[in-house]
Order: structure tokens, then sequence, then C-alpha cells
């Protein structure tokens, strides 16, 4: 808005270029709590124990939740292969057509400003009100041979589309070599100050991974050594670290989606069990196992980082071992029979309890 853009662009497109990043986290906690709050109502009630006295099997309440959890996968597989890059893509040209309107939107007091190529640009104090600059120094190094300096006590910025123009007073201009050896300076009472916004290259600018699709990703890996750089020291290294970020990123377009399926009947059998009248209770356990859950997500996805396995294959394990598990406790809350996991617990908690004592 400081830019210059309008309110409506501000609210209907940014923020909705930025909705489906975080619907793939939303959403499957939104099923999570949704599935854990209808079941342990359900259970709160003793409809559940309805159903099983009448010879209904829990199994038969199966496919609802697994509905939600196949809707939220859905969403979110478009979100991660679709929207998000459309997104990020739109993004940043809002953000370039931002800087063309008005350049100094984001220079703020006191603070070293260098969004712009070879440009760095800091201001003691703004006035809020003429927009006028006091005590500014920025240093220009766009040329291959020189640097250019410049420190005035005021200065203002001039509406212009193309370019960053300031109007400078009172100040000093140095120029030094790319050794850092002055080769002149010169005072000034008044100095116009022009740096060019070539906004076609602002457009032009290389999309990064994020904005790709998986076939444009792997394309990009597969260029990254030409017959040209193909003998640099390190570029092995180098195409090594950029393949690993690029198969956890594609990875990841899939495996986000998943949590929605895996959190879903995860708390199938939590939100089925008895738990007590209050319905918060089942919620309660839910959250632990959605904390479980991203926990172990973010450990394999530093194991991948680390180069210590495959994304491919590391990746994908949290959401594939909650389905066997919530397979396997849901097969044992419809036996009504304790988990070999929870048995455990228990009799380790009986056997510290007689030492404490």
């Amino acid at each position: 808005m400081e830019a210059g853009l309008e309110l409506t662009l501000v609210l209907f497109q940014v923020l909705i270029n930025a909705l489906p990043g975080t619907l793939v986290t939303v959403l499957p906690l939104s099923i999570t709590i949704g599935i854990l709050l209808g079941l342990g109502r359900m259970a709160s009630d003793n409809e559940i124990a309805a159903i099983k006295s009448s010879g209904i099997s829990i199994w038969r309440l199966l496919p609802p939740a697994l509905a939600l959890g196949f809707i939220g996968f859905l969403l979110s597989l478009l979100c991660t292969l679709v929207l998000i890059p459309k997104g990020i893509s739109e993004g940043k040209r809002l953000l370039n057509e931002a800087a063309t309107k008005r350049p100094d939107a984001g220079i703020e007091e006191r603070t070293f400003f260098d969004s712009f190529k070879n440009l760095v640009v800091y201001v003691e104090k703004i006035d809020p009100a003429t927009r006028l600059w006091h005590r500014v120094f920025i240093k220009e190094s766009s040329q291959p041979d020189e640097i250019q300096t410049i420190i005035a006590r005021e200065g203002q910025v001039r509406a212009d589309p193309k370019a960053l123009i300031l109007n400078l007073r009172n100040g000093t201009i140095v120029r030094e070599d790319r050794n850092g050896d002055t080769t002149g300076s010169l005072a000034f009472e008044s100095y116009v100050f022009r740096y060019p916004l070539d906004r076609a290259k602002l457009e032009a600018s290389k999309p990064t991974f994020e904005e790709l699709s998986i076939s444009e990703i792997r394309k990009r890996v597969r260029g990254l050594i030409t017959e040209d750089n193909k003998d640099l020291p390190g570029i092995e290294i180098y195409r090594r670290r950029v393949e690993v970020f690029a198969g956890i990123l594609i990875a990841q377009r899939f495996v986000h989606p998943l949590a929605c399926i895996a959190l879903a009947l995860a708390a199938f059998p939590l939100g089925a069990l008895y738990l007590g009248k209050s319905r918060l209770n089942n919620v309660s356990i839910g959250l632990v196992a959605v904390f479980a859950y991203y926990a172990f997500t973010l450990a394999t996805e530093r194991v991948a980082r680390s180069d210590l396995a495959p994304p491919e294959i590391v990746l994908p394990l949290p959401p594939l071992i909650f389905i066997i598990v919530s397979v396997y406790f849901t097969r044992c809350v419809d036996l009504e029979r304790v988990p070999s996991v929870f048995r455990l617990l228990l009799k380790s908690i009986s056997r510290v309890r007689p030492k404490a004592d």
C-alpha cells in the first residue's frame, strides 16, 4: 500500500495468492479436530458402545472419516502442485510492480536498504509529512571499475516509475576504484542522483524452484552442468546439493497432502475411545498425535537435508507409519483390546511406582 498498490489489489490478490500455502497446513489439523470432536461426542454419549453392542463394527464408521481425509488430500495436492507455485510467481510480480511504482517504499529510517542490485541506501531520518530525508548515505557500484559513495545532508525522492531519482542537497561525492583507492571527490549544493529501474529485467528474473513445476525442476537440475562449467572446481558438490534440495521439494509436494489421510486415520481410533464425558479429552490426545506427526516430519526432513538418506524414501515415512499404526489401533478399539504399546507403558509405570514409594 505504501508503494501505491490499491487496497483491493492487496486484499484480493496478495492474500489469495498466500492462501494455498496456509491451507496445506490448516487442512490436516482441521480434519483431525473435526473427526475427534464428532467421534468424541459419540463416545461420550455411549453411542459407540451402543453400535458395538448391536453387533456393528466400528469399521463401518471409517468411510466418512476417510472420505474427509481424501478430500483434504486432493485439495492439498492441488495447492502444492498448482496453486502455491503460481501464487509465489504472482506475489513476485506484484512486488516488482510495487518496486516500479514507488521504489523508495521499502526504505526506512536507520536501516540499510539493499534490495536493488549494486545499490545501498541509508537514511538517518525521514519526515513522514514531506518525505524529506535527513543525513543520507548512498553507495553505488554499478560501474565495473568504479564505486561511488554519496553523503548528503538532505534528500527527497522524485516520482518516476522508471528510475529512483533523488534530489540531494549539501553533500559530497567520493569515487573509488575496486581496490578501495580514492580517485576523486566533489562537494555539491544540489545533485540529482538517478538509478534506472529496468522493469523488463525485473519481470524476466529467473524463477526459483518453488515457482516451477516438477518437470521444470528436473529439467533445471539436469541443466546445471554444461560443457562450459563441467570442469569448474566444486561443481559436482554444488550439483549434489541442488539435487537434494530439488528432491526434497518434489517429495514434499506429495507428502504434505498425505498428512490429511494419515491424521484422519489417526484421529479415528482416538476419537472412538471413551475417555470420559468431556470431548476435549479426545481432542487433547489427538493434538499430541498431531505434534508427534509433525515432529517426525521435521526429523525426516533434517535427515534428507543432511543427505543421509534419499528424500524420496525418508520423507514419506511419517504418513506411512501413521497410517499403519492407525489401522492397528482401530483394530484394537474394535476388538476392545488394549494396544501392546499401552500395555508396555502401563507395566513400566507399575514397576516404577513401588520403587518411588
